[in-house]
């Protein structure tokens, strides 16, 4: 809306300005604008300040508006395009280059060296030596010994027993009893009444007529006829068909690519190396030399003697003796015992209920609609009787609904048209003709209420006190004695004579030889390589690439499309026309006269009694027995089995030790001390001194070049395509206002002012018109000029 106002001020004003040379405004030509006027009313809309679409400010002028006119010119925006551009890529290209590179390393060589040692060598020889031996000499010797005696003596022995005894013990327990008592309870019952209702009914009773009929028969004639039928017969026919085909055609063309072309190019390089020298230095070292020295070492020996030594021991001696001993056995006594175990059990009681059942049934009545007669009861008699047999001779009668539908004289008409039955004539009644009686059959539910007694069952659970026999196993307590061997045994005390070694400590001396070592101080050369760092210059090939553009023939396959054609079997049909001799029935129409018998019903209206079964609420009281448990406190005898303590006397067997002196005769042994001589070797080492060749290995360190393999990484220069976003000048024609005469105040809204143009508003003067200048679209200020921003990136 505000672009189409836009548009109209802009051609209005335009028309007014080319006619107007600032002469006083005429009231009709619509040309100036005034100051508080406004246009004209043939010079288009006028925007006041009030209308909201332009809210500009207001410059002051002369009476009329200046010259405008618009031209067309190229302003150059900013937009944004997306350009393919070749990108150089740098990628690397692994290389294995050689290298000769020093090695040092060390050659072994064996020299053969003499070495002095000091070996030990054994002598054996041979010295006297005394020694001193414990020799036994057996004696016999008369000794006194002393012997325990047992002597046996019967000893009266008090022993307490323990007698059981049986008791009765009065024992108090606790017994549930069972009491039943009578107690009023109060129950409500359903007492079942019968009740004599009165009820009336309509019954159809039905009833049976003579009537004759006309109907009609189609009795069938069979005949014959020519007829003639097409058939199609099928044939094939070759056809020639034309069908495209797509042919591939091979041609070439030229192409320009760009290749990396890597050349080699040697460079000077500087580099540094360990070269290796060898010095000669001299070492001073020591070396422990060994060598043997004899010294006198006093030792300790422990030299074994023999004494003999009378010794007393104590022996058990061991002795079997019958005890008489008394054990307790529980013999098992089994009684049988009675009692008594509560059993429930259901009982059947019968008692007599009476119930109210229906033994009705389904009878068959038949049902005669439609036949009506204007002086009897079944057209004008009764209106619920018309509209039932009405509508059931509409179902089940005549086509048009024959009969009349509310009796007649009821003022409405029968059927326009009855078939051959009849039917009503006027509507000013029913006829006396009798229409089309039907007859139905349906079942219908006939109620019969009975009311009889019936026996009805339920169980009542009865408790009974039952007895029962069980067996209880009692033990009691026997006292039985029995003879057990007791293995006893009396201490005798016995003498022997015990050889004991003993040990003296002597101190003797002996030469010892002693491994010792001295330092010796010596010196030896050896050689030392040494590395100085020296910088050479070699000639290294560089891998480089440069790009070169080629060309190249490519093939290119195109589709050509060919036209052929080809023979193609077709099914066609023909037509063929045939002749066939066709029976056919012809049904020919007789009418026929019979007599029929037609159900008709007429209803009639009945009393009948029937009894209705009811019940009411009565309150009734019964004594049901209530059994409750009483505890109840009792007390019976228990045979309790105790014991008491009985001391009794028995004689028993005491055997005591008499202490008798017995000599016997021992052999005995006494060590003597005999000195005695032998010969004894032993080893003396004797130290020699020999020489020896052992072989040494020296290495020695020779450098040689080896060709060494190495990976180098070579960039390599290619191309790759990017997408890239770059922001051009494009140029777009726009239509800029030019003024003449008059130059327009162009003045910016001031801040906060509504409305939809945010540019000048160009016055001439006048309170409320002017001239709105606007391009095509929504206007945010003056026009775009060149590098005046994107519009699209916003640079």
């Amino acid at each position: 809306m505000f672009y189409a106002s836009a548009f109209v001020l802009t051609t209005a004003s335009v028309s007014a300005a080319g006619n107007c040379n600032c002469a006083p405004c005429s009231s009709g030509s619509g040309a100036c604008i005034g100051g508080g006027a406004g246009l004209s009313a043939s010079s288009g809309v006028v925007l006041g300040s009030d209308s909201g679409y332009g809210s500009g400010a207001l410059g002051a002028g002369g009476a009329c508006g200046p010259s405008v006119s618009y031209e067309t010119r190229t302003v150059m925006r900013s937009q944004m395009v997306t350009e393919t551009r070749e990108v150089p890529v740098t990628s690397y290209q692994q290389e294995t280059r050689t290298r000769m590179r020093s090695v040092t390393r060390q050659v072994a060589r064996v020299e053969t060296r003499e070495q002095q040692y000091t070996v030990n060598v054994p002598q054996t020889q041979t010295r006297t030596e005394e020694y001193t031996v414990q020799v036994a000499v057996p004696y016999t010797e008369e000794v006194p010994y002393t012997v325990q005696v047992p002597v046996t003596t019967q000893v009266e022995q008090s022993y307490q027993v323990s007698v059981p005894y049986t008791e009765q013990v009065a024992q108090t327990y606790t017994v549930q009893v069972p009491q039943t008592s009578q107690v009023e309870q109060t129950y409500t019952v359903c007492v079942p009444y019968t009740e004599t209702m009165t009820q009336d009914y309509t019954v159809t009773v039905p009833y049976t007529e003579q009537v004759e009929q006309a109907y009609t028969v189609q009795v069938p004639v069979q005949q014959t006829r020519e007829e003639s039928y097409t058939v199609s017969v099928p044939y094939t026919e070759n056809v020639e068909q034309t069908y495209t085909v797509q042919v591939p055609v091979t041609s070439s063309r030229t192409e320009s690519y760009q290749v990396s072309v890597p050349y080699t190019e040697e460079v000077a390089q500087n580099y540094t190396v360990q070269v290796p020298y060898t010095e000669t230095m001299t070492q001073t070292y020591n070396v422990n030399v060994p060598y043997t020295e004899t010294i006198e070492q006093p030792y300790s020996v422990t030299v074994p003697y023999t004494e003999q030594v009378t010794q007393n021991y104590t022996v058990q001696v061991p002795y079997t003796e019958q005890v008489a001993q008394n054990y307790t056995v529980r013999v098992p006594v089994q009684e049988q015992r009675t009692a008594y175990r509560t059993v429930s059990k259901r009982v059947p009681v019968t008692t007599m209920r009476t119930v109210t059942r229906d033994a009705g049934s389904y009878q068959t009545v038949a049902v005669t609609s439609g036949g009506t007669s204007s002086g009897s009861a079944y057209g004008g008699g009764s209106a619920r009787r018309g509209v039932l047999g009405g509508l059931l001779g509409g179902v089940l009668g005549c086509k048009g609904g024959h009969g009349c539908g509310s009796g007649c004289g009821g003022g409405s008409s029968c059927g326009s048209s009855c078939d051959s039955c009849g039917g009503c004539e006027s509507s000013c009644g029913c006829a006396p003709v009798v229409s089309c009686p039907t007859v139905c059959y349906k079942k219908v539910w006939c109620p019969n209420l009975v009311t009889e007694q019936v026996p009805c069952t339920t169980y009542q659970v009865q408790c009974e006190q039952v007895p029962y026999t069980y067996t209880v196993t009692s033990y009691t307590t026997q006292t039985q004695t029995r003879m057990v061997p007791v293995t006893r045994t009396r201490s005798e005390t016995r003498s022997r004579t015990v050889n004991v070694t003993k040990y003296t400590t002597e101190q003797r001396t002996r030469a010892v030889e002693v491994q010792r070592c001295r330092t010796e101080q010596r010196t030896r050369d050896y050689t030392v390589t040494k590395y100085r760092t020296e910088t050479r210059t070699r000639m290294v090939a560089v891998q480089r690439c440069r790009t070169e553009t080629r060309t190249r023939e490519v093939p290119v396959t195109t589709m050509t499309t060919q036209t052929r054609t080809r023979m193609v079997p077709v099914t066609r049909t023909r037509t063929e026309t045939r002749t066939r001799t066709v029976p056919y029935t012809v049904m020919n129409t007789e009418t026929r006269t019979r007599t029929v018998n037609v159900q008709r019903t007429r209803q009639e209206t009945r009393t009948r009694t029937y009894q209705v079964q009811k019940t009411r609420q009565e309150t009734r009281t019964r004594t049901v027995p209530v059994t409750t448990m009483t505890t109840e406190t009792r007390t019976r005898m228990v045979p309790v089995t105790r014991t008491r303590l009985e001391t009794r006397t028995r004689m028993v067997p005491q055997t005591t030790m008499t202490t008798e002196q017995r000599t016997r005769t021992v052999q005995r042994t006494r060590m003597e001390s005999q000195t005695r001589s032998r010969q004894v070797n032993f080893t003396v080492n004797v130290p020699e001194t020999r020489t020896r060749s052992y072989n040494v290995t020296v290495y020695d360190n020779v450098t040689e070049e080896v060709p060494e393999t190495y990976t180098v990484c070579v960039p390599v220069q290619s191309t790759r395509t990017v997408q890239v976003q770059v922001c051009k000048q494009v140029p777009t024609t726009v239509t800029v206002p030019v003024y003449g005469n008059a130059a327009p105040a162009i003045m910016s809204a001031p801040a906060g002012t509504e409305g939809y143009s945010e540019g000048g508003i160009i016055s001439d003067g006048g309170s409320y018109g002017g001239e709105v200048i606007m391009d095509s679209g929504y206007s945010e200020g003056a026009v775009m000029e060149t590098g005046a921003g994107c519009t699209s990136c916003g640079n």
